[in-house]
């Protein structure tokens, strides 16, 4: 047997292994692959994600508001139901049936969770642009407070939640 030939095989195996995995990715590339979710697909009209409930979401949100005030957010379930509590009793929603409302916030919080939110933080209000409409008092308290001559008001909240 002669060992250069044998040396040249093993060679040339191992030369032809490694264009396959450059070509076809390695076993561990392939179980990433399968483990990553399909990429979500996307009603173009709503910006929402076309899921199970999207079109009943679709109805009951989007008659008072852009999707793009809960496609830009994200909360859990609770976050959710506090956000219709908090339109129902400030906002004029009316009361859902109870399968609807269930509806709603498995969609809600299966599609937009906590983590998942593109919306940014508020700006603190030395940062903000100066607002045409304000008042000339507004205007000068604004000012104060952005070059430090006065502070922001605290409200204390007692135990119970009252301020």
């Amino acid at each position: 047997m002669n060992p250069i030939g044998t040396f040249n095989r093993i060679g040339a195996t191992l030369v032809g292994v490694v264009i396959l995995l450059s070509i076809n990715g390695s076993p561990a590339d392939t179980r990433e692959a399968a483990s990553k979710p399909a990429p979500k697909k996307i009603d173009p009209a709503s910006g929402m994600i076309v899921d199970e409930n999207w079109q009943t979401v679709r109805a009951m949100c989007s008659s008072c508001h852009s999707p793009k005030l809960f496609t830009n957010y994200g909360g859990t379930r609770e976050t959710w139901a506090g956000l219709i509590d908090w339109m129902q009793e400030k906002q004029g929603l009316w009361e859902f049936p109870p399968a609807i409302e269930n509806q709603i916030l498995t969609y809600l919080s299966a599609n937009y969770p906590p983590g998942e939110a593109s919306r940014r933080r508020n700006l603190p209000a030395h940062q903000r642009p100066p607002n045409p409409y304000t008042s000339d008092a507004r205007a000068e308290y604004e000012k104060k407070l952005r070059a430090g001559q006065i502070r922001s008001p605290v409200i204390e909240t007692r135990e119970n939640g009252e301020k």
